[in-house]
């Protein structure tokens, strides 16, 4: 395993940020995001002469995202709230009703929220085992 400096949370954002490319430097440790439009022209080269170098960074399927859904529900101890989430995840649109649904409730939103983070930090972790890459130091 090669060690790298690697921002955790920028890792994270990258593994749950869908329709967008974000490449790991594997020189650097650092996440970059390449778009579509307007890319940096320096960073483009690079990436045409040292393909090597970056590795992609998949995102979340929507599957991935709907089991952290589903992991949060069994957290959920409001009644109502369990309940209408429980329909949402079963329903049509499941993330969009969910996530409309715990707008509802800024309680039970802010903890989405920690659980997401938390959960997606975890996600980030096995992301860099399974690419054979281990932090220099202290995960930020």
């Amino acid at each position: 395993m090669r060690p790298l400096t690697i921002d955790l949370d920028q890792l994270a954002f990258a593994l749950n940020t869908a329709g967008l490319d974000h490449y790991l430097d594997l020189l650097s440790g650092k996440v970059l995001l390449i778009p579509e439009e307007d890319a940096d022209p320096e960073l483009e080269t690079l990436l045409r002469e040292e393909p090597e170098r970056f590795l992609l960074v998949e995102p979340l399927s929507q599957g991935d995202e709907l089991r952290l859904m589903q992991e949060f529900l069994h957290e959920v101890v409001h009644p109502h709230a369990f309940s209408a989430l429980e329909q949402a995840l079963a329903g049509r649109k499941p993330a969009r009703t969910f996530r409309h649904i715990l707008m509802e409730y800024p309680v039970l939103l802010e903890a989405w929220h920690q659980f997401e983070a938390a959960r997606l930090r975890e996600l980030a972790q096995d992301w860099l085992e399974e690419n054979e890459l281990k932090p220099a130091t202290p995960l930020h």
